[in-house]
């Protein structure tokens, strides 16, 4: 598997681990708890930064241009809904960022909407992992020069270092933190809950 496939699959899974993180934050919150609002501004942070400006602007701005450039109409349908999932997640977190601030003063006016946008976005991101893991990545694989795999490394490279060297290591501690609030459902220890609990 060619290195540059490989970062995007390890980006893939600190991603499936925040998701999960938000799957349980929600149920949590369904369940009558209140969790720490820093929670919420560190999943926003962490979907605005790994997510959008480091992951997604890796294929955007350079995978997807490529692989469209001598791409099949059925290929450039794919990357073009690729493009329109990463566009509705970011809705989805403009809006989360949007009732996460409302939650620090009032978390009982915005519960129910925080539960719903994370639950939304708990939907699109496996689907959407999926379908690049499996179906993108592949195609990228065997349609690729490499020369051109070479490239993409490198230009993969300038966007960590223009997001910021240490990046990856403080999201990453952070899906691990998430992880706390998965083991909540078997040990019944909220890591998570603010005192108001």
């Amino acid at each position: 598997m060619s290195d540059f496939i490989q970062e995007l699959k390890n980006d893939h899974r600190v991603i499936q681990q925040v998701v999960a993180g938000m799957s349980a934050v929600a149920e949590l919150l369904d369940s009558g708890k209140q969790v720490d609002p820093s929670v919420l501004a560190d999943l926003v942070q962490f979907l605005r930064v790994f997510a959008d400006r480091c992951h997604h602007a890796k294929e955007e701005h350079h995978l997807f241009p490529l692989l469209a450039t001598n791409a099949s109409v059925s290929t450039r349908r794919e990357l073009e809904s690729l493009e329109r999932e990463h566009r509705l997640a970011k809705q989805l977190v403009g809006q989360l960022a949007k009732v996460a601030a409302v939650y620090v003063h009032n978390p009982g006016a915005v519960r129910y909407r925080i539960i719903d946008l994370l639950q939304q976005l708990v939907e699109l991101y496996p689907a959407h992992i999926w379908k690049e893991d499996f179906l993108l990545f592949p195609l990228a694989q065997q349609n690729l020069s490499p020369a051109e795999q070479r490239n993409l490394e490198e230009k993969f490279e300038n966007v960590e270092h223009e997001v910021g060297e240490d990046v990856h290591a403080g999201f990453e501690m952070l899906a691990k933190k998430l992880e706390a609030v998965v083991e909540y459902r078997n040990t019944g220890a909220c890591p998570l809950c603010s005192s108001a609990a």
